[in-house]
């Protein structure tokens, strides 16, 4: 007969995350810069991390205040921020790592480096590579 925690032969392993560590401690030891950073722990913040719906709210209130700095930007500033993250959102997966890699820190400078890489990549001598850019012009062609 098979003891608690078997069943014929298996063992049955029960896996949890732990969510701050997920969170927080990737995002402190990444090389994302600190608003980035902000970002990244509003938008994957879980309920379950706190002990009830006023922590959870809280908390979400603290994490946008450190994202877009109310007391900082303006407002124009902080519309910037949220249509520079939905430009990046929609953009097509390939195509919004790279500009991520660039940190626009304006909607502008995102477009500028996708219309940079768009002219790059219509210079005849890249349209003839393989491997990223040929996948990044179908991409781009796609879009």
């Amino acid at each position: 007969m098979a003891s608690t925690g078997e069943q014929d032969g298996l063992k049955i392993v029960k896996v949890e995350e732990d969510p701050v560590w997920n969170q927080e401690t990737y995002l402190q030891e990444s090389s994302f810069s600190g608003q980035e950073a902000s970002r990244q722990l509003f938008r994957h913040f879980c309920y379950q991390e706190t002990p009830g719906p006023r922590e959870a709210l809280s908390r979400l209130r603290e994490l946008c205040h450190q994202w877009l700095r109310p007391d900082t930007h303006t407002k124009e500033q902080i519309l910037e921020l949220l249509v520079l993250e939905q430009f990046l959102t929609i953009l097509p997966e390939e195509l919004q790592a790279w500009v991520r890699e660039h940190h626009p820190e304006s909607g502008e400078e995102a477009v500028a480096a996708v219309e940079d890489l768009e002219r790059e990549l219509s210079e005849p001598e890249n349209q003839v590579r393989g491997g990223r850019w040929a996948l990044r012009l179908r991409i781009l062609n796609e879009g």
